[in-house]
């Protein structure tokens, strides 16, 4: 015997059915979107963009070195290099001076690079050293080796 409920009740279940196995895709698919759910988040350290690799070594627990490198800086991007004349620097906080030489454009990392000798004097006496200085992404020069000859 034919009841024509039947196939409305088929019908709607198929419906129910259909909205079902969609609501438990699209809640599975946003599971796997969000992604881990951490009490801990914390920022990701490892990947640095559009930088030069840090080899500050010779400043380790040399606070008055790294404070010069930065007056070198100072005097380096401060002057016209094309004429080749020396260079003075001198760093009022930790009493250093000294005259920078040499120095020449070079690549390095495909960055613009200028590599650099200078004097330094302070207390302890009078020392020579070699250092790079480099462009970084914003065009700013940074120290990227300075150290004793």
């Amino acid at each position: 015997m034919y009841k024509p409920t039947q196939g409305a009740d088929a019908a709607i279940r198929q419906s129910f059915l259909v909205r079902a196995v969609v609501l438990a895709a699209v809640i599975a698919l946003g599971q796997g979107c969000a992604g881990p759910i951490s009490a801990k988040s914390a920022p990701d350290l490892g990947l640095t963009t559009a930088s030069i690799t840090e080899r500050n070594v010779a400043f380790e627990g040399d606070e008055s070195l790294l404070s010069d490198g930065r007056a070198i800086l100072s005097a380096l991007s401060a002057t016209d290099l094309s004429d080749n004349a020396a260079l003075p620097w001198e760093n009022e906080d930790s009493g250093a001076r000294g005259l920078i030489t040499a120095y020449g454009a070079e690549q390095r990392d495909g960055r613009e690079c200028l590599a650099f000798t200078t004097t330094r004097e302070n207390f302890d006496g009078i020392g020579l050293y070699r250092g790079t200085a480099c462009e970084d992404a914003a065009g700013v020069l940074r120290l990227y080796d300075f150290s004793s000859l």
